[in-house]
């Protein structure tokens, strides 16, 4: 919590000025409480901020800030959709980090050359995902140098072409997470309340009144509800589930071999997977899709047998001297919506929005999802 908060929400008091004591039974009131302390909850607290600083911001945790799938992210960011919705809002999303790295002096991403291997049937429809105009090309020969010395025993099928693009970013979600809620409590008034979980959120007296799984509540004039995996447990959970939603188990395999200084990631665009160097931690990161749906947050995650099979198989495949590397990684959950399309949308009225489905692209399309949410409670037009 921020020195500057008096922990009710209201403003520190002027000099002479007796501070506000709530009455008994009397909840803390905030202009906007944000449920939600990823990425997307960040950013819409961050904007809210900048657009009126003194407008008090509450930013509930289910634990702790950024302990969700923003924590386990690999955010690696491709600039990417499969539908012009989603391609759209990848481009408006990656221009937004670039206002935020001006902003904040860093926004936490490092450039990243990629690498694609697909079929060469599928490079067209590659090409169409890319946002803004972006395409494919061929590697070069010295590309290819790389590629071999980066993933040993590089091979793939005479059906299966190597393309390149224009570098991408591999981002630091949590580091930015914790960048964007301290700026939010530098402010006077705002608060992080921490292990506030929000089982139900009602309307009284004109305001949305927020209340915790342990009795606690708070109100406010509005609220942005971004649950991330939790979305099926919480406030939101029949609306998220009208529209489509589902919890998914998320993996990512480390591969632990140093990469080499200008390694790039290498995306297996029909298998739904990538390689990417993490070189904070020296080794690389291997992501998956698994197949196991309908697994929350809050059930015992583990990577499986299965799992770690059809890691082994893509790695056989593909980068066989990978193999006696893979060892470990990281689970978790997060929330898919059909198209894996985001759900930004107001809930009951509309002083009440949701922003779900980030559909392990959440990190990519924070910044987008966070403006539209707040779009939809300061009446702007959406973008």
């Amino acid at each position: 919590m921020s020195e500057r908060t008096t922990g009710t929400g209201e403003a520190p008091p002027e000099a002479g000025e007796a501070p506000h004591i709530p009455e008994a039974g009397e909840a803390p009131h905030y202009d906007l409480a944000v449920v939600g302390a990823g990425v997307v909850g960040a950013l819409t607290a961050y904007y809210a901020v900048q657009r009126d600083p003194g407008r008090r911001v509450a930013v509930l945790a289910h634990t702790g800030r950024g302990s969700g799938a923003t924590r386990l992210s690999a955010g690696f960011d491709t600039p990417t959709g499969h539908n012009p919705a989603q391609r759209a809002l990848a481009a408006r999303s990656t221009a937004l980090f670039h206002k935020l790295a001006a902003a904040l002096g860093d926004a936490g991403r490092t450039p990243v050359d990629v690498r694609w291997l697909v079929a060469r049937a599928h490079t067209a429809a590659l090409d169409a995902t890319l946002a803004d105009g972006g395409r494919t090309l061929p590697v070069t020969g010295e590309q290819r140098d790389l590629l071999d010395r980066a993933f040993p025993g590089l091979a793939h099928g005479d059906d299966e072409v190597l393309l390149s693009t224009d570098p991408m970013t591999a981002g630091q979600p949590q580091w930015l997470t914790d960048r964007l809620l301290d700026a939010v409590l530098d402010g006077p008034g705002n608060t992080l309340l921490e292990g506030f979980r929000v089982t139900g959120v009602r309307r009284s007296g004109g305001r949305v009144e927020l209340l915790a799984a342990d009795g606690s509540r708070i109100t406010a004039d509005r609220a942005v509800i971004a649950p991330g995996p939790w979305a099926l447990d919480g406030p939101v959970a029949a609306a998220a589930r009208e529209r489509g939603a589902r919890v998914k188990k998320v993996v990512a395999f480390h591969i632990m071999t140093p990469p080499p200084p200008d390694a790039p990631a290498l995306v297996l665009e029909d298998a739904d997977a990538f390689l990417l160097p993490h070189r904070p931690g020296g080794h690389w990161i291997f992501s998956i899709t698994s197949p196991d749906w309908d697994r929350g947050p809050d059930e015992p995650l583990a990577i499986d047998a299965r799992d770690r099979a059809l890691a082994r198989d893509l790695l056989a495949r593909y980068v066989p001297g990978f193999l006696p590397h893979l060892l470990g990684g990281r689970v978790f959950s997060d929330c898919f919506t059909p198209g894996h399309l985001p759900v930004v949308d107001t809930v009951d009225g509309d002083d009440v929005v949701m922003a779900i489905g980030g559909s392990g692209s959440g990190y990519r399309l924070a910044p987008a999802m966070a403006e539209d949410a707040l779009n939809l409670l300061d009446g702007r037009t959406r973008t």
